[in-house]
C-alpha cells in the first residue's frame, strides 16, 4: 500500500512539474504572461491537487484493464488529452468574446500545454502499474450500435449542459454579469429561447461536444470491459478531470465565476459520466447468452 502511494505521489509531483514547465516555456502572449505572473499564491497547491486527481484517474484505469505497454500508453494519452484539454479549450474558443484577457493562440497553447505532463507522467505510470501478464483480447465493435448510442449521448449532454448551466451556474449574479453584461435572470425556458436567438449555433455545438465526449470513451470501453462498476467509475474520473482543474485560481475567470463553474461542472460531469458509462457498457458474455 505504501509503495503504491509513493509511486502515485511521485507521479503527481512529475505531472505538476511538467505542467508548470510547459506553461513557462510555451510562447504565450506578453499580456497573458503578465497576468499569470501575478496569480494567486495558492495556485501551486491547487495545481498539485488537480494533478493528483488526474494521476489517480490514470492509475484506476491501468488497474482495471488488460492493456499494457505501448497500447495502454497511447490509449490513455489520447483519452486524457482529448477530454481534459481539447474538449475544454474548444469551448473557450467558442465563447472567446467573454475571455478578453487571452488571444486565440493563447487558448490553443493552453490546450497543447497539457500534452507535456500527460506524455511524461502516463509513461511513468504505465511502467509503475501495468499488468505485464495481461492477455490482450480483441473485441468486435458494433458500429451501428455505437453510432446510435453516441447520438443519444449527444442529446443527453445538451440537456445536462443546459439544465446545470441554468439551475446551478446561472444562479450566480457574478457569472450572469460576466457572460451577459447584466445580472438580469430570465426563466429557464426564457433563457433557452434567448440562447437560441442570440447564439443559435450553441445547440448543435453542444450536441457535437456530447458526441465527442462519448467518442473519447470508446478506448476506455475497449480497455475496461470486464466489470461494469470499474468502467463507469473510470468514465466518471476522466470526465471529472475537466471540473477539478477549476479549483486552480486562473486569469480567465473571477473567483466567484470559477467557483460557480466548479460546482456546475463537478455535479453535471459526474451525472453525465454515470449515464455515459451505463449507455456504453456492453458485456460480451451477456450478448452471447442472449444469442
Amino acid at each position: 500500500m505504501m509503495k503504491t502511494f509513493f509511486k502515485l505521489f511521485l507521479s503527481t509531483i512529475l505531472y505538476t512539474i511538467l505542467f508548470m514547465a510547459a506553461n513557462a516555456l510555451l510562447p504565450f502572449s506578453q499580456e497573458f504572461k503578465e497576468l499569470t505572473s501575478s496569480g494567486d499564491p495558492m495556485a501551486l497547491f491547487f495545481s498539485w491537487v488537480s494533478s493528483a486527481w488526474t494521476c489517480f484517474s490514470i492509475y484506476f484505469v491501468i488497474k482495471h484493464t488488460y492493456y499494457s505497454g505501448y497500447k495502454l500508453y497511447i490509449n490513455l494519452l489520447f483519452v486524457l488529452f482529448f477530454v481534459q484539454f481539447f474538449m475544454t479549450q474548444i469551448e473557450t474558443l467558442f465563447f472567446g468574446s467573454a475571455f478578453t484577457v487571452i488571444t486565440k493562440l493563447d487558448t490553443i497553447l493552453i490546450m497543447f500545454a497539457g500534452l507535456f505532463p500527460l506524455t511524461g507522467t502516463i509513461a511513468l505510470m504505465v511502467k509503475f502499474f501495468q499488468n505485464k501478464n495481461a492477455i490482450y483480447e480483441k473485441r468486435k465493435i458494433d458500429f451501428k450500435e455505437v453510432i446510435l448510442k453516441l447520438g443519444i449521448i449527444g442529446i443527453i449532454y445538451l440537456s445536462i449542459y443546459m439544465s446545470f448551466g441554468y439551475f446551478v451556474a446561472w444562479q450566480f449574479e457574478e457569472l450572469r454579469l460576466f457572460y451577459s453584461g447584466t445580472t438580469d435572470k430570465l426563466s429557464f425556458w426564457g433563457q433557452m429561447v434567448n440562447n437560441a436567438k442570440s447564439n443559435p449555433v450553441i445547440i448543435p455545438f453542444q450536441i457535437i461536444r456530447g458526441i465527442l465526449f462519448g467518442l473519447a470513451i470508446i478506448p476506455i470501453k475497449n480497455m475496461v470491459n470486464v466489470n461494469k462498476g470499474g468502467f463507469v467509475v473510470s468514465v466518471c474520473l476522466i470526465y471529472l478531470c475537466t471540473a477539478i482543474v477549476l479549483i486552480i485560481p486562473n486569469v480567465l475567470f473571477p473567483n466567484t465565476v470559477r467557483i460557480a463553474h466548479l460546482i456546475e461542472m463537478s455535479s453535471s460531469m459526474l451525472i453525465f459520466g454515470i449515464i455515459v458509462g451505463c449507455i456504453l457498457w456492453t458485456n460480451d458474455k451477456s450478448k452471447k447468452n442472449r444469442a
